[in-house]
């Protein structure tokens, strides 16, 4: 008899063993409908959706040459210069008029910050970085907008020019482009917000 209740223990812990390893597996994944991405996850739980939106268009403004604010002299000092040669990723935005590729870069800011609370901060590529992924979501606000990147990382305008990003605030952000003459800070430049 006590060899029969051994048996029956011996059996009982390997089919609760069992079970225990079957409820660790993680559940097959459902196939997903044709063109939807899986989203990309640093933790174990479930985040939230990111609905995205396109906040109302903006028209951009040409700033007259004489427009120095004595807060902005410091970032005229940082002021990108302009990439001769530059190659971008895709050449979508040539096709564009200036103020539509102005307008992409403006919307993708705006979706960052809704996913975010707040703007990306530092130089053009370390924006362009965090707009690309390299943020803690890895979500790529760039990659259906067709704006274009060069090597260094850097969005640009219509014109090939590095975009100047100016950090108003945690919540606005100027972006500005040097224009048809590619010279930040003259009087063709394209700025929105």
């Amino acid at each position: 008899m006590s060899r029969l209740r051994t048996l029956v223990a011996i059996i009982a812990i390997i089919i609760a063993l069992i079970i225990l390893v079957l409820s660790l597996k993680p559940a097959p994944e459902k196939p997903l409908p044709p063109g939807a991405t899986t989203p990309q996850s640093n933790s174990n739980s479930a985040a939230a959706p990111i609905h995205l939106q396109t906040p109302p268009p903006v028209s951009s403004t040409r700033a007259p040459a004489t427009e120095t604010a004595p807060g902005e002299l410091a970032s005229h000092a940082a002021s990108p210069a302009a990439t001769a040669g530059a190659t971008a990723e895709t050449n979508e935005s040539a096709n564009l008029s200036p103020e539509i590729v102005l307008d992409k870069a403006r919307v993708v800011m705006h979706n960052y910050r809704a996913a975010f609370g707040e703007d990306p901060v530092g130089t053009n590529p370390e924006i362009t970085a965090a707009l690309m992924g390299k943020n803690p979501k890895q979500i790529n606000f760039v990659a259906d907008s067709g704006l274009r990147v060069n090597e260094k990382g850097e969005m640009l305008d219509a014109y090939g020019t590095p975009f100047f990003f100016h950090q108003i605030s945690g919540q606005e952000m100027e972006i500005r482009s040097a224009g048809p003459d590619k010279v930040m800070w003259s009087s063709d430049d394209l700025v929105t917000r």
